[in-house]
């Protein structure tokens, strides 16, 4: 809804066709494949015969009012919706990390890579400090961080979100930095272990209200993103930052 967009689907083929990140539906048809709405099976059943227990048919619609490609992991989250919706309707039920772990099928189908930091995110409420073992199978340990309610009212009247209208694809980042990792690159491995240990401290600030603390390490995580990605930022989000310099912390 929110990008004017609708398209009806009357092939399997056309649906399995989602490995272009850049297809407004490929979103929805991954979702449609990784649920097992439609399969391609041995005896060939027609798409119209496989949505026969469905009523004949299936309409699916999404709306977010958080722009694409904003960078907030936005698909990562609808998809989440979508695997919801579409697992109520096959009477079935997920855990969120067995949700999480389809989310992750559905961005490999869209070869668009991912994690599963953004769909935890959107499932579960509040600030959280998530963990995990390295390993194609991941089993995520999840801690709810317990803020206190003076330091949480000042934490959401302090943050804000600007838009910056520029829109980019996570796919290439990720490949690159994956690569490096791969690569061994020392420098790589250690920015990547100090955002480690950031979220730790910050989770460590948050649970005892000192939002000032907490704001100063997100800095220093700002500062390692833009050397892990130097197109983290440009000039215009420089520009933003320095126009509000003596607002923020």
């Amino acid at each position: 809804k929110d990008l004017k967009v609708t398209k009806e689907f009357t092939s399997i083929d056309e649906i399995f066709n989602c490995s272009n990140p850049f297809d407004l539906f490929a979103l929805h048809k991954a979702s449609l494949v990784v649920s097992g709405i439609i399969t391609k099976n041995e005896s060939k059943l027609s798409l119209s015969k496989q949505l026969g227990e469905y009523g004949g048919g299936l309409y699916l619609s999404t709306y977010t009012n958080v722009p694409k490609g904003s960078g907030l992991g936005t698909s990562s989250i609808l998809a989440a919706a979508c695997l919801e919706a579409l697992a109520d309707i096959k009477g079935r039920s997920y855990t969120s990390s067995e949700i999480c772990d389809q989310v992750l099928c559905v961005e490999q189908l869209m070869s668009t890579g991912g994690g599963w930091q953004d769909q935890i995110g959107g499932i579960l409420d509040g600030v959280k400090l998530i963990k995990s073992k390295p390993g194609l199978i991941q089993q995520m340990n999840i801690e709810i961080i317990n803020i206190p309610p003076k330091a949480l009212a000042e934490l959401n009247e302090r943050f804000a979100v600007i838009y910056t209208g520029q829109q980019r694809l996570a796919r290439n980042i990720l490949r690159e930095i994956v690569g490096k990792v791969i690569m061994r690159n020392e420098t790589i491995i250690q920015i990547l272990n100090d955002i480690q240990k950031l979220a730790v401290e910050m989770a460590f600030e948050l649970e005892r209200g000192n939002i000032n603390e907490f704001a100063l390490l997100l800095n220093k995580h700002w500062e390692l993103s833009k050397l892990l990605d130097p197109g983290t930022t440009n000039t215009c989000i420089d520009y933003i930052f320095s126009s509000c310099e003596d607002l923020i912390d």
